[in-house]
């Protein structure tokens, strides 16, 4: 491919990307973002991430050790649903798991993208990852030049914020990267880091392990500090993306739509989920992929957390009953 059919062909995918609703795209070569490895290393070696990321180090730099037929990364943002803040007696869940689970948006809207490409004649092949894959989304999109990482450690998009969905197209054929990069615009703020309830930002190494949003989610038992620490958090965390200053254009226009999806759940009756219910609420979320046990755990400390009048009483009926949940038994005693 020549260098104007590459120019062409860019230009398209951007367009027909932005039909399909993302916010930003990106372009990027497959090389290796070679200085990303000691990160990773240093983050493997201390412990510091989580069961989620891939240990092999090449997987998360190097596009061809995923693919050896790679020669372009595409990174593409989609924007979450807006939505509208828990009511007393609910729980909180991040936006990122309010709707449809983002996952299975982004994969048909990326099959969609690439079935037009096909159709209008593109010659390649392509594969692709929505969050769930070994690259490192984050720093491809950086090096695309879409965003870069804030000091809260997620992509910022420059006049839009942070609340995106993230993904890699993966093309067989070369396409002219995108210069220059996005430079850090933090500045000196220091509001995510004063805000996060972990307290684990601004530091030399990120933890995610003990990041809030990842204790939602582990199956392993939360210490009682863990356990509190969640607050009223049912499924992930937003908040130090809520305090960020490029985010306030997007919370006002939260406020200020008619079509903002509920980030709030009941406590009382997610605590006492059943099957059916948690098939028919959460399954279809991003918040479902665990399971009903830790959405009614988080929901068992989020009850004690806002000592709520229900609490109590729940306690006492399901102790009587032996009924209560087992992922929640090794708490009762805290």
């Amino acid at each position: 491919m020549d260098f104007f059919d590459q120019i062409q062909w860019k230009a398209n995918i951007i367009s027909w990307a932005q039909e399909l609703g993302f916010i930003a795209i990106g372009f990027t070569s497959a090389e290796p973002i070679v200085n990303l490895a000691l990160l990773v290393q240093a983050r493997i070696d201390q412990g510091a991430g989580t069961p989620f990321e891939a240990k092999e180090i090449e997987l998360r730099i190097d596009p061809r050790a995923v693919w050896q037929c790679c020669q372009t990364v595409v990174a593409l943002a989609y924007p979450l649903p807006l939505t509208f803040p828990p009511q007393k007696g609910e729980g909180m869940i991040a936006r990122s798991a309010v709707g449809e689970d983002y996952h299975h948006i982004l994969h048909q809207k990326i099959n969609e993208l690439v079935d037009t490409m096909n159709t209008k004649g593109w010659k390649g092949t392509s594969q692709w990852q929505v969050d769930t894959g070994p690259l490192v989304e984050r720093a491809f999109a950086v090096r695309s030049g879409i965003g870069w990482i804030g000091r809260n450690q997620h992509l910022i998009i420059p006049g839009y914020g942070s609340f995106v969905a993230l993904a890699l197209l993966l093309l067989d054929q070369e396409i002219e990267p995108d210069y220059p990069l996005i430079p850090d615009q933090c500045g000196t703020c220091q509001r995510c880091v004063r805000a996060c309830p972990a307290q684990i930002l601004g530091k030399d190494l990120f933890v995610a392990k003990d990041c809030v949003s990842y204790l939602t989610q582990s199956k392993e038992v939360l210490t009682p500090e863990e356990g509190e620490r969640l607050g009223l958090r049912i499924f992930g965390c937003d908040t130090c993306q809520e305090v960020c200053p490029h985010n306030q254009k997007r919370i006002e226009e939260e406020h200020a739509s008619a079509f903002s999806l509920r980030r709030g759940v009941d406590l009382l009756n997610t605590l006492n989920l059943t099957k059916g219910e948690f098939q028919q609420r959460f399954k279809a979320t991003a918040a479902g992929w665990r399971g009903k046990g830790v959405l009614q755990r988080n929901a068992f400390f989020a009850l004690r957390n806002g000592q709520d009048e229900r609490y109590e009483p729940w306690l006492a009926e399901r102790t009587n009953d032996k009924s209560v949940p087992p992922i929640i038994t090794p708490y009762l005693n805290d």
